[in-house]
């Protein structure tokens, strides 16, 4: 949502935003460490490439690698985007790694030594209200237009849905525990009609949550919450009852500042293990069923009760439907950006062609050897890689989600924490190349301009080949739009683009 039309708008954003929303004295649930993950989510705001209308800026925690600049010019995205990691001689800045990209940006001032876009003017467009905003804003001269850190806050968390939820009638508002001994005697109860779920007030997708299957699991969450609240942390959490779903979907909307609220889609959802998968559009039939059972009138309420209690501004509510047929109009609220939005604009870019896509994503081990530049030139030399004219193929949304784990880019503009692996070629892994022009499909390194996760997963990055080979592997995740036709043209898409994987040495995760 362009909040301020015909001004230049400044596209950025940490994605995991709900981490930076949770109070530090709240009681966790356990989990598996995943570093490897982590380092993904944290290079995904390339993706907001895809909101960047002519004149707007884009800056990434990682400078986007000039290949997958040029790949974009040619699709028609040219953002004036930032040529310097914002870690760039930040090493030494404390825990960098934690930090979003606005206490990052904040930190930097007004920086002399360049390599960063004109700022001063731009409206914010984040993907997610977080903390440092108002610094950054002031440091660089950003124009802000949103609501207080503080309602952004309480409307993204899990018991302002459910009582929200509550307040509307609706069935499953879950059950609020603030105490061990709270989890104990509501997770028996729920035990008695079948399993349920565990959720952090501010969980994010594939983490935050626990599947209770039995008393004995049960019995384990309860001591290792008891003995966090011995040491002074607060619980507070949500229990739900779990759903045998059929279908998950979201629902895209913004608030205006007036308090109109305008749809913007509907997207079907398939998840792994709680975690986003890929985001496709629904058919028609669904969309009518919808309507029928009043479900875009109850958006509308939600959204008016939102804008009461102070939000405006981006709104992604999870929806599913039920075995059996029931509809589950809220699951939660994100009072934010979406993957499903993103999919949103890509629908609206494609649209413009007559084309239709997926959004989704490969988890892959690699050992970075082969670079961003060779996987595209590999692409379109089997006639996979989506070029803006072919009627379908695969467009790569992303370089350094694939190799932030696997050593980065070249040494000009290495990821902190990550030690780069000597490549086979001149190229760095993530498609850096400031010594050769580089080509796809006609376009030259000038043509884009200067200025152009699982929860128990295990972390794959530092370990070796079982063949012998040296060469450290790492987990990267490749984020693409699979445009085609049809299902079955988008299942031969997807057949091809496997095989081109495995042919190069990526074993699929997911």
């Amino acid at each position: 949502m362009n909040a301020i039309p015909n001004q230049r708008h400044l596209y950025m954003g940490t994605f995991e935003a709900e981490a930076y929303w949770r109070d530090s004295e709240l009681a966790s649930l356990p989990a598996l460490p995943d570093r490897a993950s982590s380092a993904i989510v944290a290079a995904m705001d390339e993706l907001l490439f895809s909101f960047c209308q002519p004149g707007d800026a884009l800056l990434t925690r990682y400078a986007i690698s000039p290949v997958h600049r040029q790949y974009i010019a040619q699709l028609g995205f040219h953002p004036a985007v930032n040529e310097r990691d914002l870690t760039d001689g930040m090493e030494q800045a404390g825990n960098v790694a934690a930090a979003s990209v606005f206490e990052l940006l904040s930190s930097r001032k007004t920086d002399a030594g360049g390599g960063f876009p004109q700022l001063e003017g731009c409206v914010l467009s984040p993907f997610a209200g977080l903390p440092h905003v108002e610094e950054a804003a002031r440091a660089w001269g950003i124009t802000l237009h949103q609501p207080p850190l503080e309602t952004i806050r309480k409307v993204n968390a899990k018991t302002y849905s459910s009582e929200l939820k509550r307040s509307l009638g609706l069935r499953n508002p879950g059950h609020i525990v603030t105490s061990f001994a709270d989890v104990a005697e509501a997770g028996r109860k729920l035990l008695r009609d079948g399993s349920f779920l565990i959720k952090d007030d501010f969980g994010v997708s594939g983490k935050g949550n626990l599947h209770i299957t039995s008393t004995q699991m049960l019995d384990r969450v309860v001591s290792y919450l008891r003995g966090q609240e011995r040491k002074g942390k607060r619980v507070l959490f949500l229990l739900e009852p779990f759903l045998e779903k059929e279908q998950d979907f979201s629902c895209q909307f913004t608030i205006g500042d007036d308090g109109r609220v305008d749809i913007v889609s509907v997207q079907w959802l398939a998840n792994t293990q709680f975690a986003y998968r890929e985001s496709l559009s629904p058919d028609r039939a669904f969309m009518e069923r919808l309507e029928r059972d009043g479900y875009f009138s109850l958006m509308q309420d939600v959204g008016q009760q939102l804008y009461r209690d102070g939000y405006y501004g981006d709104v992604c509510i999870d929806s599913m439907t039920l075995r059996g047929g029931k509809l589950e109009p809220i699951i939660e609220i994100n009072a934010r950006k979406s993957m499903s939005l993103i999919k949103h604009q890509l629908d609206t870019y494609l649209a413009g062609k007559n084309m239709r896509g997926t959004l989704t994503n490969y988890s892959l081990s690699h050992d970075g050897s082969l670079s961003y530049e060779e996987l595209l030139l590999g692409l379109e030399g089997e006639g996979l890689l989506f070029t803006g004219e072919r009627e379908e193929g695969v467009m790569p949304l992303g370089a350094n989600t694939l190799y932030v784990n696997t050593g980065g880019r070249d040494g000009e503009n290495r990821i902190v924490g990550h030690t780069p692996v000597p490549s086979r070629n001149a190229t760095g892994r993530g498609g850096r190349s400031s010594a050769k022009q580089v080509r796809i499909s006609g376009i030259g390194a000038g043509d884009g301009g200067s200025e152009g996760n699982g929860m128990g997963q295990p972390d794959l990055s530092g370990t070796k080949e079982a063949d012998g080979n040296e060469r450290a592997r790492g987990k990267g995740r490749l984020y693409l739009e699979l445009v085609a036709a049809s299902d079955e043209e988008k299942m031969r898409l997807t057949t091809k683009l496997e095989r081109f994987l495995a042919e190069r040495h990526f074993t699929v995760l997911n």
